[in-house]
């Protein structure tokens, strides 16, 4: 059996990563603060770059900026903008011989279809936006025809949302679902004695899918699955959610792809009702559970999405300077301070805004179908987590997901850290046909979706 460390799994580095990290640069960060009024064209101009300067291209944030599952799309505003920042500083971005100018518009969807096609349709048809950075779910579903017609790129945090009849729809920086399926084969590797999975999550169609990938890859890595439920998304008391899993005597329980505020909700009742096994999930913010539980209940809590002051990027690195510039802007006393720690989702939505502007590099054009080609051109594309091959064509149908090695946390001391990183593709390999089974049994493989 495979031992964790740091001998045998591939630890991502920023090698390659299109703009060398934040910090190679403070122009941004000293435009920013003195002339926070400036236009993308005007910071351009200031780079004094050597190649022309064309007009501003405008990206769009759609997703819940309220609700519970902002906590999934309100801190990815940082890290584009920042990154945004830092090309303009350069001079905007290189495409073709001339640099572009970015500028960001955002519209809160709150995780809702109607309203992510209203917002969708604004960016589009008045901001004229090329790429949309996204949490997906049911927004993609709304969105998906109005985009495909328009051929804007819209950029998923949930790589279930790729399908064949979404050609512009892109994922996969965003680790889920691969952390999810792979969570029950990391605790087998760290306790082989467990034996029971329990998992839930919310009944839309990003916790029914992601919840089937999950559930199959326990299923193939020998585990006895318990409990396999949805609450509903109107679920405000998980009492009786958490006391029928428990129930069942797991040894592990996940929450999935469970909204921010209900980890926070289900998390308490674990703790209130007595729960001493392990817990696992796609996504815990510790800081804001460990306002209703004791520091220590969460102590080895496993999760992903780490953040890049751990010691395991090493200093100097992009993760380093990216946590720097962070917290001098947006930190306690920064000119843009957010009132919040820094979180895994400020530097989440950066990474899939990064292979899209790699790609039209790569193409030399914004056309998005030359884009795509190029990107799928590549062994490998560089981004923040490392390095990852364009995928995707047996899980989604379509090759448009990037997949970078996958981190995965554990908190210690109330603090969320990196104890391993695993690349996907050969673990995949070698268990893809049972997973597929359960999730097809499960109605919930991409042909089978509307």
């Amino acid at each position: 059996m495979m031992k964790i460390s740091r001998r045998n799994v591939l630890k991502a580095t920023s090698a390659g990563v299109l703009f060398g990290g934040f910090g190679s640069s403070t122009l941004a960060a000293t435009l920013r603060n003195y002339f926070p009024d400036m236009e993308p064209e005007e910071v351009a101009k200031a780079a004094k770059p050597k190649e022309p300067i064309g007009e501003t291209v405008n990206i769009g944030f759609l997703g819940a900026l309220s609700g519970p599952d902002a906590g999934w799309g309100l801190p990815g505003l940082t890290g584009n903008q920042m990154f945004i920042d830092q090309v303009n500083s350069e001079g905007g971005l290189l495409v073709g011989g001339t640099r572009y100018p970015l500028k960001m518009y955002k519209f809160d969807d709150e995780a809702i279809g109607s309203k992510a096609l209203q917002g969708a349709k604004e960016l589009v048809l008045k901001n004229k936006v090329k790429f949309i950075s996204a949490i997906g779910g049911n927004p993609a579903d709304a969105t998906h025809p109005f985009l495909n017609k328009h051929k804007v790129f819209y950029a998923s945090l949930i790589a279930t949302d790729i399908k064949p009849d979404r050609p512009y729809l892109i994922a996969g920086g965003d680790v889920t679902p691969r952390i999810d399926m792979m969570r029950p084969m990391y605790h087998k590797m760290t306790n082989p004695n467990l034996k029971r999975w329990a998992v839930t999550s919310q009944d839309d169609t990003i916790g029914l899918t992601a919840q089937a990938w999950e559930v199959g890859s326990a299923i193939a890595d020998g585990w006895d699955v318990v409990y396999d439920k949805h609450y509903a998304l109107e679920t405000t008391d998980f009492a009786p959610v958490v006391t029928a899993m428990l129930a069942e005597k797991p040894d592990v329980v996940s929450m999935n792809l469970s909204y921010p505020d209900f980890v926070i909700g289900i998390i308490e009742q674990l703790f209130l009702q007595g729960f001493k096994g392990i817990i696992s999930a796609n996504y815990i913010e510790e800081s804001s559970v460990m306002t209703r539980v004791p520091k220590e209940y969460v102590e080895g809590a496993t999760n992903s999405f780490p953040l890049f002051d751990d010691p395991w990027w090493g200093e100097p690195s992009y993760q380093h300077e990216f946590y720097q510039q962070w917290i001098a802007r947006y930190g306690e006393g920064g000119p843009e301070d957010v009132h919040r720690p820094i979180t895994g989702i400020d530097w989440d939505h950066v990474i899939m805004l990064d292979v899209w502007a790699q790609g039209c590099q790569l193409a030399g054009t914004f056309d998005p179908d030359e884009v795509l080609k190029a990107l799928r051109a590549q062994p490998s594309v560089p981004t923040i987590l490392g390095p990852g091959p364009m995928s995707g064509e047996e899980m989604w149908g379509i090759k448009n997901m990037v997949s970078p090695p996958i981190p995965f946390c554990e908190v210690k001391d109330g603090i969320k850290r990196i104890t391993a990183q695993i690349r996907f593709e050969d673990w995949f390999e070698a268990r893809k046909k049972e997973i597929i089974a359960v999730v097809r049994d499960k109605g919930q493989m991409f042909d089978q979706r509307a």
